[in-house]
């Protein structure tokens, strides 16, 4: 047993601090007895308080034992969970009396699932690693940071040791120095044949029209063959068949880019024989070199002509294609600064694409500009869509120009010519799937009937609200082919409905693929033009009666269709909800409005004329966005806005000719679209900071670096995988102008990152970068490194196999100690209560009898006998204190006094035999 003492500075403080006491107890206002009893307690308190300040430890050793075990939940080692989970429970149950354990589960972080304690039983283990890699040094370390100081350490490894994250060969410096017990557990694995692609070479940054080498590394255990296909995107780029020896094999690509931005490559393989097929794929990715540039998007073929040339008059460099070429992925979009559509249909933007679009302007400061045509806005479906979303203008028409309540009849052929059609798709199957998406674009208080119609017709849904679509869905698909063809009846009907209908809008749409002979329609069209009612007509195919319908259309004001490309009918009949309200196509000419003026106007309007339009598609403002030009009814032409890092703008007129004819020789124009381009391409990205990334397993460090950062300066960032789904996260400061922040992936994907500085609200600086994110580090074969062996000899450990092998062997015993500063602290608080109660409740409590006899004889013992006389009467004088204002009673007193009287005279005797006995001597 040891006594320690970490401060022992303090005890200084002991003698002053007595000092103080009894100088300062002088002014105590009481009698001596309880003067002194106060002053002694006051005293032991302040020993007491120095000494827990002292910190005092009663140190002895300990028998006592704590083990870790570290069990690998990695990849590659979790088929060993259960027999690893088996082997700790059998061991716990070999724990002795003063046996104590914890556990700890690893694979890239590490988690503590059981903390040091004598329990000996465990259920199934919880905790879940990143089991994405191996890092056995952070899960030793993790369990040093558990141990007890008072008790033997002991760690239990369970390891396949295929470590490739960390160093284990650095703990072994701390193992030797705290003590450590190592035992290793070391798990043998069964040979496997295995093949996987270990890496994917590409230059950081290449130059369009350069060739470069694409290094492929694939790893083999045995002699195969295997396949190996390179794509770039979803692009084939090369393939070929190739035989593999033990170990690694090279092989080199060669490609060209011939546009700009972040290009992902691709390469996987297809072996003849293989266990993990996780591995047999690699991503990688390098940046083409090239101005900034912009995406032209047309509807068809030649529309994009215009807009391509003013342009190329400006200097813009550009890629152009159709709607359904423009880049489906976040990744690929950001090689373009901004994106600008010319008369798109909604179905032709990729799916990809529209699902990126938000993000793109949103988050990673990208532009879009929308122009109009008769297969854009409303009339495009972009209702409910990203695109309507990104945009500064809503689809529907609100405010004043709020299209008034409507109502829908749909008369469709369902005869036996229906059930024909282009593949394995019907006519029918096409034409209800056209009339569900009628019923999807009306409003909840619109109302929508259908007809179906053979030689008779029936009701299929009448009159219901918009409100119910899923209820005219369903009804809609019930739909089936039967009969012949007879369309009078079936249109009369409906005419006969809207007629009687109060909706301010009444429109039939009339659908099929035959013709009956009839042609005594004249009571239906008189009836039309008398109760506003509107009539188009769709023909489907050779056989249909196109004279017939286009007759009706024309004298029911409406419109008439043909088409033999029957995925046409959906977006026909979407587009004649719209139509119908003859509030969204303006086939007319009228003078634009200026409404605001913006800076897409500087040096535009120099004579204060603009010239007129001669049409556009009717949409309305969004709260935020900023209306410039405003058509004769108040409906936005151009508008644009801020949205998140990013720009909009929507033209809603067109840029093909049509109805911007007047626009193309007027100077101003293309001063309007460069000045529109500069600022909806507004560069965040030129400021003096660099981002760099890194990845480590399936984590990515982000590294930011700026001179331009200030106090107040909010750094953040985004990224987003390639299927969309986004995190977010904020930077912290490593060192002055460096920031970084670790996020963890959760999957291989390609990753976008955008990270941006921001003052007072304002966005300043933005850098984007990609991720590659590959498959986990665990399928790959590390092999037996070594580093348990030199662990195992570092540390003096053992290798083990046997749960009672862990408690072989001697185990360095350490000290326990027992810390009295708490102990103190609580024994100075308690005498400093009962000081406090002594005091206040005034307590006629004195020293013990033989405290005052042990200070009676070591006084008599050194003092004269005048002084022994002196200090009886002394002693005879102390009488109990009386309160002026409660005087005790007379017997009491007397009593007291008699009482006193008789010590006096027995203390005086005393001193008198003494003396005597002295003297005889």
């Amino acid at each position: 047993m040891s006594i320690e003492v970490l401060r022992p500075i303090y005890l200084i403080l002991i003698p002053i601090l007595v000092i103080f006491i009894i100088y300062l107890g002088k002014s105590i206002i009481e009698d001596k007895r309880r003067k002194r009893l106060i002053i002694i307690i006051r005293c032991v308190i302040a020993i007491l308080l120095t000494l827990s300040l002292v910190n005092i430890t009663v140190n002895k050793i300990t028998k006592d034992t704590s083990t870790i075990f570290l069990l690998d939940l990695s990849h590659s080692n979790e088929e060993f969970k259960e027999n690893g989970q088996d082997f700790i429970k059998k061991t716990l149950k070999e724990m002795g009396t003063s046996d104590y354990a914890g556990i700890v589960v690893f694979g890239q972080d590490a988690k503590v699932e059981k903390f040091v304690s004598k329990s000996k039983t465990i259920n199934t283990i919880e905790s879940k690693p990143i089991a994405s890699a191996t890092n056995i040094e952070n899960a030793i370390n993790t369990g040093i940071s558990l141990f007890p100081s008072d008790k033997a350490k002991r760690f239990v490894l369970i390891t396949d040791g295929e470590e490739n994250i960390g160093k284990l060969e650095k703990t072994i410096p701390s193992l030797n120095e705290q003590n450590i017990d190592m035992k290793v557990y070391k798990v043998e694995k069964s040979f496997k044949k295995e093949v996987y692609v270990d890496s994917l070479k590409l230059p950081d940054k290449i130059n369009i029209g350069d060739e470069f080498s694409i290094g492929v590394g694939i790893y083999s255990n045995i002699q195969t063959k295997t396949k190996v296909y390179l794509y770039e995107g979803s692009t084939l780029k090369a393939q070929s068949e190739v035989s593999l020896t033990k170990g690694m094999n090279n092989f080199t690509f060669k490609d060209i880019q011939k546009s700009g931005g972040v290009k992902n490559y691709k390469v996987v393989i297809d072996p003849a024989e293989d266990t993990e097929v996780k591995n047999n794929e690699y991503i990688g990715y390098t940046n083409v070199l090239t101005r900034e540039k912009v995406f032209i998007a047309e509807g068809k073929k030649g529309q994009g002509d215009n807009i391509a040339n003013i342009l190329t008059s400006l200097g813009y460099s550009y890629d152009r294609g159709l709607g359904t070429e423009l880049p489906g992925a976040l990744k690929d979009m950001l090689a373009y600064k901004g994106i600008i559509s010319v008369d798109i249909h909604g179905e032709d933007f990729p799916k990809g694409f529209k699902d990126s679009l938000d993000s793109y302007v949103k988050e990673y400061g990208g532009a879009f500009i929308a122009t109009g045509g008769e297969d854009s806005y409303a009339l495009g479906e972009y209702t409910n869509t990203p695109l309507e979303k990104v945009l500064p203008v809503n689809m529907d028409m609100r405010g004043k120009k709020e299209i008034p309540k409507m109502s829908i009849t749909l008369v469709i052929d369902h005869s036996g010519s229906m059930g024909g059609g282009s593949g394995e798709v019907s006519k029918l199957t096409l034409a209800k799937e056209a009339a569900q998406k009628a019923a999807d674009t009306l409003r909840e208080n619109d109302e929508i009937g259908v007809i179906a119609f053979d030689q008779s017709y029936s009701w299929v849904v009448k009159g219901e609200k918009g409100s119910n679509k899923e209820v005219v869905k369903d009804k809609i698909g019930q739909i089936q082919v039967n009969g012949g063809t007879s369309i009078y009846p079936a249109l009369k009907e409906a005419y006969e409905y809207e007629k009687n209908s109060d909706a301010k809008i009444k429109h039939i749409i009339l659908l099929t693929d035959g013709q009956d002979g009839f042609r005594q329609y004249d009571d239906i069209i008189d009836g039309l033009g008398k109760n506003n009612i509107t009539l188009s007509t769709v023909s489907v195919g050779e056989d249909a009666d196109t004279k017939l319908l286009q007759s009706l259309a024309e004298s029911g004001k409406g419109r008439s269709y043909h088409t033999d490309i029957y995925t046409d009918l959906p977006r026909i009949f979407a587009k004649e909800i719209f139509m119908a309200s003859k509030a969204y196509l303006n086939n007319r000419e009228f003078t634009p409005k200026l409404v605001n003026s913006h800076e897409v106007l500087d040096g535009v309007i120099n004579d204060g004329k603009i010239p007129n339009l001669l049409g556009y598609i009717g949409t309305s403002p969004k709260e935020n966005a900023t209306v410039v030009f405003n058509s004769d009814e108040d409906d936005p032409i151009l508008a644009l806005w801020q949205y998140g890092l990013g720009r909009s703008v929507a033209w809603t007129s067109d840029v093909t000719g049509k109805w911007d004819a007047n626009y193309t020789n007027w100077d101003g124009y293309k001063k309007l679209w460069g000045n529109i381009l500069n600022w909806s391409l507004e560069d965040y990205t030129s400021g003096e900071s660099n981002l760099n990334i890194s990845v480590q397993g399936n984590e990515a460090h982000i590294e930011y670096k700026s001179n331009s950062v200030k106090d107040n300066t909010k750094l953040s960032g985004i990224y987003t995988k390639s299927d969309g789904t986004q995190g977010d996260f904020n930077l912290d400061i490593k060192a002055p102008g460096v920031y970084e922040k670790n996020i963890s992936l959760d999957e291989s994907s390609f990753y976008s990152v955008s990270v941006r500085e921001e003052n007072d609200g304002k966005i300043t600086s933005v850098k984007n970068g990609v991720i590659a994110l590959q498959y986990s580090l665990e399928y790959k074969l590390m092999g037996d490194t070594g580093a348990l062996d030199s662990l195992v000899e570092g540390t003096n450990g053992k290798f083990i196999k046997l749960p009672k092998d862990i408690f072989n062997g001697e185990i360095k015993k350490v000290k326990g100690g027992i810390n009295l500063s708490l102990p103190l602290t609580i024994l100075a608080l308690i005498l400093l209560m009962l000081e406090i109660a002594y005091r206040r409740l005034d307590l006629n409590i004195t020293l013990p009898k033989f405290i005052n006899r042990i200070h009676f004889k070591k006084k008599v013992k050194k003092a004269p006998l005048k002084k022994e006389r002196n200090l009886a009467e002394s002693k005879i004088e102390i009488i109990p204190k009386v309160l002026e204002n409660n005087q005790a009673p007379k017997e009491k007193v007397k009593k007291d006094k008699v009482k006193k009287n008789e010590r006096a005279k027995l203390n005086t005797e005393l001193l008198l035999k003494k003396k005597k006995d002295r003297s005889n001597e």
